[in-house]
């Protein structure tokens, strides 16, 4: 594989996958730290798992909710566990990989338990029970059933002391501005989907809060979807990590959508500032990697080793026709000896050579004559003499007047007049026709010197009818194609007219209108003759246009080499004014199929050629995939955008304060840049006029929940012992309870069932 070498503007080269995971090594320091009661903090998102320790600044894990458990015949019969990142060192694992997450709420326990197994065991505890308080993470307004299982899974499995629960994005929002006193509107753009929370009184409301049903996934989803529907026949699977890896790096919010999207329209420059080139990985093609001094030495090498080969032929037919003279004097001599030696003598001699008779002898003679002579000929630069016209004596006698032999002979001499007159009258069709030949380039030949700007314009008109010819069967074969078209109905017809025609016997009557039964055309098979036929035509058809075109073309091009370029400049333009090619290819010049100008290609234009093959141009989809947080009915969702669900929630509260503190987190939407000026466009449009607005952004959205979650449980002693449910409330009021806190969801206790009446 090889990346682009050719120089060009924003070009971004993404590699075929993630980067090796780095391995993870255990902590030894479980029981030094573990002592004194230190919370342990697990931030579990959808996405990514978070854990460690309330003392420290950042987690000391942080790894893939995802879990895969298969079997590796290679190393043992028995199930393999892998965690997080580690899933992806076995390509064997990737077909089981499993999420303990359906829309963002916990729903898989057995992959649950695997994922805290993996966290305790990674954080140094080799106990049958985790002795330290744990703060945990859960979804917005989380199910009872989930929160019912999760403590259930702690308390009855791991034997905790207490846990909290409390939500990602609130605790974020603690850290970054460290009291839940201040009002203020939290926008937790998490994995799978985003919400809004109001926060006053000191505390989360998420009696009001409002969720979004789009997240990271959905951003990812929606740009592979744009890319497929761009790029229908783009020779790579863009993978869902290198969907993530261009909205990370080059997506960004539009102040003003509309407007910046109808900049990509009007102006190019806008579109080539705005355009990003994706080069992916892609095979690199045979090149000539040689110079031009080295390209000389070897076109003299062929030249010396074709001159030395015809020497040796020379040599060898020189050798040849020595031996033919020998054979020749040997042959006179023999003949020459017929008046010296007795008759038996001689015919012995003849036996002894292969000859039946003195006339096979004769012939041998004359033929090694004739061979001796052409060769002395050519090598003089000789024309061979002509031939006499053969005699046919037999062929005008009647055949009463001949023999058996003689009639035998006459039919060979009328087959040999035959085969001798069809060379004759072809012989001089080639000489009419090479005459004809020439006197039209003669003429041709005229008009072009004496009236150069006519010839010209006559070699275009021809040109462009040769064109206008393919262009026409190009456009004829596709309508042939289509089985459903007139033409190729009425053409199937004529073709079973005809066969039914020729299979026809002299003696059968004429069928007539209305008494035909033929069905060909009903089968595919049918079909298929009938494509056959159709390309059999259209291929010689094409062939004399092509050899036609390229005569022209060599004209053109050795009398008007700047007619071919203008030609291929025309095309050129014609293409790049497309709006649906300067959305696909940017801003760089269209490559023609079949260029009118003759042109040479060096390595550096091969490669870049190659690579062109394997790139994809972002523009429009940079600002178009982050905007369905704005305008969710883009990916076909029936759902209020982010400033509308904003207004509804300062409606429905009747506080106008809370649009004084936004606060955005989360690893969906808040890393995306642009989001903060245009949430203060939008919502500074629907506020009263001369309401403060203060937008911001956690200092890191990724990590700041885990961050909060600790800072709490430690800043906060109070807090974190009157909202941590211990072993003993697990008992009494079960596993849906929850004790809140300001960073909690609401409890809402389940009604007790009435007794129906007559039960004891």
């Amino acid at each position: 594989m090889a990346m682009v070498v050719a120089e060009q503007k924003n070009v971004y080269d993404i590699p075929d996958g993630s980067p090796e995971p780095s391995l993870v090594t255990p902590s030894f320091d479980y029981a030094a730290i573990g002592q004194g009661g230190t919370p342990l903090i697990i931030d579990n998102g959808s996405g990514k798992c978070r854990a460690g320790w309330a003392t420290e600044s950042d987690p000391r894990l942080e790894f893939d909710s995802i879990v895969a458990k298969y079997r590796n015949r290679k190393v043992g019969s028995d199930l393999l566990l892998l965690v997080g990142t580690d899933v992806h060192s076995d390509p064997m694992a990737k077909s089981s990989i499993r999420s303990g997450f359906d829309n963002g709420v916990v729903t898989n326990f057995d992959v649950m338990e695997n994922i805290l197994d993996y966290v305790f065991t990674m954080l140094g505890c080799e106990e049958d029970s985790v002795n330290q308080p744990i703060v945990m993470t859960e979804t917005v307004c989380n199910p009872y059933t989930s929160r019912k299982h999760m403590s259930e899974l702690l308390f009855e499995c791991y034997n905790a002391p207490s846990v909290a629960y409390g939500i990602d994005s609130v605790w974020s929002y603690y850290k970054n501005i460290g009291t839940f006193s201040t009002d203020g509107l939290v926008f937790g753009s998490g994995n799978v989907n985003s919400h809004v929370i109001p926060i006053y009184d000191s505390r989360a409301h998420t009696e009001y809060c409002k969720r979004l049903n789009i997240g990271a996934l959905s951003m990812e989803e929606y740009l592979l979807k744009l890319l497929q529907l761009k790029y229908p026949n783009f020779p790579m699977k863009i993978t869902e990590w290198q969907s993530e890896q261009l909205i990370s790096n080059f997506a960004y919010i539009a102040e003003d959508f509309d407007k910046e999207l109808g900049c990509y329209l009007t102006t190019a420059d806008s579109l080539a500032d705005k355009d990003i080139v994706v080069q992916f990985p892609f095979p690199m093609p045979s090149l000539d990697e040689r110079t031009e001094e080295e390209i000389q030495k070897a076109t003299e090498r062929r030249r010396e080793q074709a001159k030395k080969m015809q020497e040796m032929a020379a040599k060898k037919r020189q050798e040849k026709l020595e031996t033919r003279a020998k054979e020749l004097e040997e042959l006179l001599e023999l003949r020459s000896s017929k008046a010296v030696v007795d008759a038996d003598n001689f015919a012995a001699r003849l036996d002894d050579l292969g000859f039946a008779d003195e006339q096979e002898l004769d012939e041998a003679i004359s033929n090694a004559q004739n061979i001796i002579n052409r060769a002395q000929n050519k090598e003089l630069g000789l024309e061979p003499e002509e031939k006499e016209d053969p005699v046919f004596p037999l062929v005008n006698m009647p055949d009463e007047e001949l023999t058996d032999e003689q009639r035998q002979e006459k039919r060979k001499q009328v087959f040999l007049k035959a085969s001798h007159d069809a060379r004759e009258r072809t012989k001089v069709e080639k000489e009419k026709e090479r005459v004809r030949l020439e006197e039209l380039a003669k003429q041709d030949e005229e008009q072009r010197l004496n009236h150069f700007d006519e010839w010209l314009a006559n070699l275009q008109a021809q040109r462009n009818g040769v064109i206008s010819r393919m262009e026409d069967r190009r456009l004829r074969r596709k309508e042939l194609n289509d089985r459903r078209s007139h033409a190729s109905q009425m053409r199937m017809r004529n073709i079973a007219d005809l066969a039914a025609n020729e299979t026809a016997t002299p003696s059968s009557k004429r069928r007539r209108r209305g008494d035909q039964d033929d069905d060909f055309g009903a089968e595919d098979d049918d079909w298929n003759i009938y494509r056959d036929i159709s390309k059999e035509e259209e291929a010689e058809e094409d062939e004399e246009d092509e050899a036609e075109l390229d005569k022209y073309n060599k004209q053109l091009e050795k009398y008007a080499p700047d007619y071919l370029e203008s030609l291929d400049r025309e095309a050129r333009a014609k293409i790049e004014n497309t709006t649906m090619y300067r959305f696909t290819e940017g801003c760089q010049p269209a490559i023609l199929e079949k260029p009118a100008a003759p042109q040479k290609l060096d390595n550096t234009t091969i490669v870049a050629r190659a690579a062109r093959e394997y790139q994809l141009h972002l523009n429009v989809e940079r600002i178009r995939v982050p905007e369905i947080v704005f305008r969710p009915s883009l990916i076909g969702i029936d759902q209020a955008g982010l400033v509308e669900t904003i207004d509804g929630i300062v409606k429905q509260t009747k506080r106008l304060s809370l649009v004084n503190n936004i606060f955005v987190t989360g690893g969906g939407f808040s890393q995306v840049s642009g989001i903060l000026k245009r949430l203060e466009k939008d919502v500074l449009s629907i506020a009263p006029v001369s309401t403060p607005i203060t937008i911001r952004r956690a200092a890191d959205p990724l990590r700041d929940a885990w961050r909060g979650a600790a800072q709490w449980s430690i800043k906060e002693p109070e807090a974190f012992k009157s909202g941590s449910i211990s072993r003993q409330d697990y008992l009494e009021y079960g596993g849906e309870y929850l004790r809140e806190h300001g960073a909690s969801n609401k409890h809402y206790s389940i009604p007790s069932t009435k007794s129906s009446p007559g039960t004891a």
